[in-house]
């Protein structure tokens, strides 16, 4: 109605979409990301990336001689959706990628992945069709694209830092201002933490999951692997002590119960990351191997897509509910290319190693990454980080009304 126009046009809602021009909506929280990456009308994309990636795979472990060919499929697949990611929120391409752009069922399956699947064969034909003739080109793709694991592994750990840290800022427990001064208890109980979660993970891979399997359990080797868990994190948990116990000891009970919740976690992941690594790097892997890191690989996809969002909502404009997807394929082809060729050069170049045992070096340097900052991570906000959440959190409520004078 005429009203619910001027009302729009008049509130901050609109004003600020002006600015953004056609950037689209922002995420402001997580579990609004894992919606939007569920939702429906973008589930073909998720199917491609599900089965490209299979289908690569198998194609690599068939022709694991030259996996250079799925190199530069991988590669163009993810270049493919971070040029969608860019150009996403244009409302002549947005059109082509959600199903309620197509009328047909068929179209509603195979439409919205009609544009990525042209840029994907438009990059990867021209590769192929000029420099990729040369197999040494081929080999050396394949070799840059694996070594991105590396890469991936530290950047998995950075992701879940900054979204750990973005959750926990925003969350209500972290606003009550009653003074609380931490206590040398409060730092014990992060040690606590530590001993828990390590035996806890010893005994359901040690214990539990053999008995699943039908494996025989390693209970000493288990045992070695909760002492060295415990001590690394312990001594990583006394370098930040000033981080939990700080000098300035004015702080609030928001600030004790961020700190125990991201420290708790950040905890929990690097136990989990450490007991990965030592599966893997002991020779403990087993089918659950995969399972595990197509777990890890849609935690790292979430956590960085939210990372990007969360870090600098005005910057980064292109990644927005309406691109979160595209970029979260872009992701989750270039994680998954990098292990998948992977696989196929251990075979040809013995210096890699087991595949088992590239993963678990990799999950080295994501515990690692994890425990160089947890100090950074647990530090009190900045004044401008709790500006922005709380211009999110405006937002949000004014989104929310806005949308409710538009169905009036």
């Amino acid at each position: 109605m005429y009203f619910a126009g001027l009302t729009v046009y008049f509130s901050p809602h609109h004003a600020r979409h002006m600015e953004r021009g056609e950037h689209g909506p922002a995420i402001e929280s997580p579990w609004e990301l894992i919606r939007t990456l569920l939702a429906p009308r973008t589930m073909p994309h998720v199917f491609l990336l599900i089965a490209g990636t299979g289908g690569l795979f198998a194609l690599v472990s068939t022709v694991n001689e030259d996996p250079g060919f799925a190199a530069i499929i991988f590669t163009s697949a993810m270049a493919s959706y971070t040029i969608i990611g860019i150009i996403g929120n244009n409302s002549h391409v947005k059109k082509w990628l959600l199903i309620e752009g197509f009328s047909s069922k068929i179209g509603k399956i195979i439409g919205p992945i009609l544009l990525p699947i042209f840029l994907m064969i438009l990059i990867a034909g021209t590769i192929l069709l000029t420099i990729a003739q040369d197999k040494v080109i081929r080999d050396t793709w394949a070799i840059v694209l694996s070594s991105l694991f590396v890469f991936w592994s530290i950047g998995q750990g950075l992701a879940l830092r900054s979204s750990i840290r973005g959750i926990f800022i925003g969350a209500k427990s972290s606003k009550r201002e009653e003074k609380s001064e931490p206590k040398p208890w409060d730092f014990r109980i992060l040690f606590i933490g530590a001993f828990v979660s390590s035996l806890t993970i010893a005994l359901m891979r040690g214990v539990l999951i053999p008995n699943f399997t039908g494996n025989n359990p390693e209970i000493l080797l288990w045992i070695i692997y909760v002492i060295v868990s415990f001590s690394i994190t312990g001594l990583f948990l006394q370098m930040s002590k000033d981080g939990f116990i700080p000098y300035d000891l004015s702080w609030t009970k928001g600030d004790r119960s961020r700190v125990h919740r991201i420290g708790q976690l950040m905890i929990l992941l690097i136990a989990w990351h450490l007991s990965s690594a030592w599966s893997r790097l002991s020779g403990e892997g087993n089918n659950l191997m995969l399972l595990e890191e197509a777990i890890l690989v849609i935690i790292t996809v979430v956590s960085a897509v939210w990372a990007m969002t969360n870090r600098n909502k005005n910057s980064i404009g292109f990644v927005s509910k309406d691109t979160a997807i595209h970029w979260a394929i872009a992701f989750g082809f270039g994680y998954a290319g990098s292990i998948t060729v992977m696989s196929g050069l251990t075979n040809s170049l013995p210096f890699l190693g087991d595949i088992s045992q590239t993963l678990g070096a990799g999950h080295i340097l994501t515990a690692f990454t994890l425990l160089l900052g947890i100090k950074t991570t647990i530090s009190r906000p900045s004044i401008s980080e709790i500006i922005t959440k709380e211009e999110g959190n405006k937002n949000l409520e004014i989104d929310e009304l806005s949308n409710e004078l538009d169905e009036i």
